[in-house]
């Protein structure tokens, strides 16, 4: 199915980019990003999408400008939003690729934004479909915010980095099945941590659907969020990075990965 990916343009539009992020993520009116703010993005160079199906605004993206410590200017993806009716049709892959568009037009290599390491599929899409890694585990990334899916729970996030203008390689990694494990998901629950491992490339898994353990089991998410806190946080302080999402086998950390060119 085709959609309009533009940018927006109209007040409507803005307004109707507020009422998805409250529709998706679940979100009060305190902690959506506003019309103003978001206008700000775009006249400072930032992208403002939105996905149409006809009129109607199924889905958002939106970032600005950003510079690293290190003096590189970035284009921070701020939050993506895609009606549930529409995810799972290659929409949101779609909005951050003309994201990515927005960024290199303007000359920015790199994209960065975070996500909750404990859902698969923001997972599978961030490093596998896109190929982004992840150098960096952030504990406690947002004040605990009572209206969002993360309530009752630490909000972790992994920090992803997309070199744009990279070439995409979709590595083809032999013997899944033999990959050390350094975290395991046994019935949806964390099992055999250890973070003791010494091979070249380990595996942490994760269940396949956070959502549902936290309907079913508040606790368990919890330990969910404490175990890959702590697999994460051991292996990236190793030189381990987080190099891609394989279902089969869940996170896939390569330790010392060739940098970018």
């Amino acid at each position: 199915m085709n959609y309009d990916i533009r940018p927006i343009a109209t007040f409507e539009e803005y307004k109707a980019c507020e009422q998805l992020q409250s529709q998706v993520m679940g979100l009060s009116d305190l902690n959506v990003i506003p019309y103003p703010l978001l206008q700000s993005f775009a006249r400072a160079g930032g992208a403002v999408l939105g996905a149409f199906d006809g009129s109607a605004m199924v889905g958002c993206v939106f970032g600005y400008v950003g510079l690293s410590d290190d003096g590189v200017f970035y284009h921070r993806s701020q939050r993506l939003a895609v009606l549930p009716a529409y995810q799972g049709r290659g929409l949101g892959e779609a909005l951050k690729r003309a994201q990515a568009a927005h960024a290199l037009a303007r000359g920015l290599r790199l994209m960065c934004w975070t996500f909750d390491p404990l859902r698969a599929r923001n997972a599978h899409l961030n490093l596998h479909k896109l190929g982004a890694m992840s150098p960096v585990y952030l504990p406690d990334a947002y004040a605990a915010l009572s209206d969002t899916r993360d309530a009752g729970a630490p909000i972790d996030r992994l920090w992803v980095e997309w070199w744009l203008d990279a070439p995409q390689t979709n590595r083809m990694w032999a013997d899944l099945d033999s990959l050390p494990i350094a975290l395991r998901n046994v019935k949806d629950r964390p099992a055999d941590l250890d973070v003791s491992l010494q091979a070249a490339v380990v595996c942490i898994q994760i269940p396949d659907d956070i959502d549902v353990v936290r309907a079913t089991d508040m606790s368990t998410a919890r330990a969910w969020r404490m175990a890959t806190r702590q697999a994460f946080t051991a292996y990236l302080a190793r030189g381990y990075r987080v190099v891609d999402f394989v279902r089969a086998c869940g996170y896939i950390l390569m330790r010392h990965p060739a940098p970018i060119p």
